[in-house]
């Protein structure tokens, strides 16, 4: 279907009677954020949904008070974790503005530089904080201008949000007590030996706990940023919000990395990629994870695999229970996941080349809640 648009220039212009329908973009900065449209549409500057209102009538259903909110930059801040609640955030029309410790530019990520609009000190009040991970929350959550900033804005402030390591802030400013808590994958065991009063949870996507929220990593902050459009607009609009964007919203319980078995091969995965050319398939879910890579030709299989043994009796989590010239199987442990059952093959292929098959699988296999 392709929509035919109507422009008025202003409002007396338009033949449209008191009480009837019309549509404006939604306020976002372009250009024709003040034009009344006379047909329902898309926006020809920015592409959103018009919006229908009724003509010179002003109904009490909802408060139309903008959202605003104030996102945290930092050197080394992660660029996902800043960038994917920006963008949900603006598609849900909030005024969105950054602050830093001091108003120099920041390079978030490797290469992105930004120029914060405020600071710690001069930051106005906003509705929504939001703390990103990478950076200074890992290397400095606990200094001090940061965690007295949070402690001072928190009774002011209707949601405190972190994303992934940004939860750091909030433990070592006292907030997370009493409060489900969660981080990045590798990270959730720090953050739970951390930061004892907390309730740290590694079976979910984000906690919502009414004013402080904290995601996982990376781009769990987008589905949590969602969560908390849906405190401000209700639940259906930021799903529409979210379908409008292309995105797949997951909710709380319906997915964990913490969870996923390739939890289990972070180490050993690196001993491997030292003698592959190609790393070809990975593919499993919470119970088990298979891998496959296409070996070098200058070692044989059997050196190659006498080489990971060795390696990997230095590491406690894996105990090799049987040794073969193409194969090494045993157990594996795992904070999170528990113990698992592991097997590294080497098999050869038509053409004369090498392949190394990695399969871990947990003994306890994990029940969804």
């Amino acid at each position: 279907m392709t929509y035919s648009y109507t422009l008025a220039q202003e409002e007396k212009d338009t033949k449209a009677a008191i009480g009837d329908i019309v549509y404006r973009c939604a306020p976002c900065g372009c250009a024709h954020d003040d034009h009344i449209f006379l047909a329902m549409g898309d926006c020809p500057s920015c592409n959103m949904t018009l919006i229908p209102t009724l003509h010179g009538i002003a109904l009490r259903t909802f408060t139309t008070e903008t959202p605003r909110v104030g996102i945290f930059i930092f050197n080394g801040a992660d660029v996902m974790d800043v960038t994917g609640p920006i963008s949900v955030f603006e598609h849900a029309g909030f005024n969105v503005v950054t602050f830093a410790l001091e108003d120099t530019p920041i390079s978030i990520g490797h290469a992105i530089e930004l120029r914060p609009d405020y600071t710690l000190e001069n930051l106005p009040q906003v509705d929504i904080l939001v703390f990103p991970g990478g950076g200074m929350a890992e290397s400095d959550p606990g200094n001090k201008k940061v965690t007295t900033f949070i402690q001072k804005r928190i009774e002011s402030t209707k949601v405190m949000f972190s994303v992934c390591s940004g939860a750091f802030f909030f433990g070592e400013a006292g907030i997370l007590k009493g409060q489900k808590a969660t981080t990045f994958a590798s990270l959730i065991p720090s953050l739970k030996s951390n930061y004892k009063n907390a309730i740290v949870l590694n079976d979910v996507k984000y906690t919502d706990n009414g004013k402080v929220v904290t995601s996982s990593g990376l781009s769990s902050g987008i589905d949590a940023a969602f969560q908390v459009v849906s405190k401000f607009l209700g639940q259906g609009r930021a799903q529409d919000i979210a379908n409008h964007m292309e995105y797949p919203w997951q909710r709380e319980k319906d997915y964990a990395r913490s969870q996923l078995a390739d939890n289990y091969t972070l180490d050993v995965r690196q001993l491997i990629s030292l003698f592959t050319t190609s790393f070809y398939y990975s593919n499993g879910n919470q119970n088990y994870w298979t891998y496959r890579y296409r070996l070098t030709g200058q070692l044989s299989g059997e050196k190659i695999l006498q080489i990971l043994a060795k390696e990997m009796d230095k590491l406690s989590k894996w105990e090799i229970e049987e040794h073969l010239d193409n194969k090494i199987t045993g157990k594996i442990g795992h904070d999170v996941l528990g113990e698992g059952r592991f097997s590294i093959e080497v098999h050869n292929t038509d053409d004369q080349a090498k392949e190394l098959y990695l399969y871990v699988e947990r003994i306890k296999y994990y029940q969804s809640q």
